[in-house]
């Protein structure tokens, strides 16, 4: 069985002097997906209490994010260990900010927790039936990434339309079930793919929506913007050591974008139970990933889902 943790329907115990719940983002133009993020977290918890880190600064971030907090930092033209600043900075700044929120969520900008609608109607509702002192310290998301066949999902995404009404076809990927939503103060991986809490908890409800294979056409424009981003964090060595996580990702996606859903299926239990049983114990036990890796088929989210993202 995949771990689950104790809820209860009661009202949860949480410190009154805090906020109930909060969220942040570092984000270097992506301005598509910045908007969706401070909309859809927005209705979540509020505009005054999302964070947004602005890589460079930029005022198209100040005018999407309107009522939100945008922290302007300097963006070093070189790129050098880009990954491993902002992820130090991701977690000392989600730490000084649970000092002020019972619950803070730390996403890259097209990623976003949901939970399902057959559960509770929205994130703070649902963090607030975690109770007692058996709370714990994060929260994985079981990670999916939607996967855009457009001949199969042909409508075209609208501003004013949920995205899920359009894409729900879905493989799911362990490396995304990020431990990030937070209780507790912790230092994350690179690419917050694991933190120092122990036990990694995977959340039965939770989902971490990926957007990198959500669109045929931004995708395709995006990950090549990303080769040429690639190059220039490599500078005088050798581009495939550098950025590797982005190295393959428009090769993927053109694969994965002819696929077919197999099924309706939110839950995957087998696979749920395959990233438990398959997770990997590292650094003398201090930091766990997930096994289990990737679904080779794909699926659709139903239909409950159309409204929520």
């Amino acid at each position: 069985m995949f771990q689950v943790s104790v809820m209860s329907d009661a009202p949860a115990t949480l410190d009154p002097t805090k906020k109930p719940a909060g969220a942040m983002t570092m984000v270097y133009k992506d301005y598509y997906f910045l908007r969706r993020w401070v909309d859809y977290y927005g209705r979540q918890f509020g505009r005054e209490h999302l964070y947004i880190l602005s890589h460079g600064g930029d005022p198209e971030h100040d005018r999407i994010c309107e009522g939100a907090n945008v922290i302007r930092l300097p963006r070093d033209p070189t790129m050098w260990r880009m990954e491993r600043r902002r992820w130090s900075v991701n977690s000392q700044f989600s730490a000084g900010m649970l000092r002020y929120y019972n619950w803070f969520i730390v996403s890259d900008v097209d990623e976003v927790v949901i939970v399902d609608p057959a559960v509770a109607p929205d994130l703070v509702t649902y963090l607030g039936r975690y109770t007692g002192k058996r709370v714990p310290a994060s929260l994985c998301p079981f990670g999916i990434e939607l996967v855009h066949n457009p001949e199969e999902e042909p409508e075209p995404l609208e501003d004013d339309k949920p995205i899920l009404s359009r894409r729900r076809v879905f493989r799911a990927n362990a490396n995304y079930a990020k431990p990030c939503v937070l209780r507790k103060e912790t230092g994350f991986t690179v690419g917050g793919h694991a933190n120092g809490h122990q036990p990694r908890v995977l959340d039965p409800h939770l989902y971490l929506v990926h957007l990198r294979f959500f669109d045929f056409d931004m995708v395709t424009e995006r990950l090549a913007g990303r080769k040429d981003m690639r190059a220039i964090m490599a500078g005088d060595r050798n581009p495939d050591e550098v950025g590797k996580a982005w190295g393959k990702d428009l090769e993927t996606f053109l694969a994965l974008s002819k696929g077919v859903a197999v099924r309706e299926d939110a839950e995957l239990p087998e696979f749920r139970k395959r990233m438990i049983d398959e997770q990997q114990h590292l650094h003398d036990g201090k930091i766990t990933f997930f096994g289990g890796g990737r679904t080779k088929s794909l699926f659709r989210l139903p239909d409950r889902f159309a409204s929520v993202f």
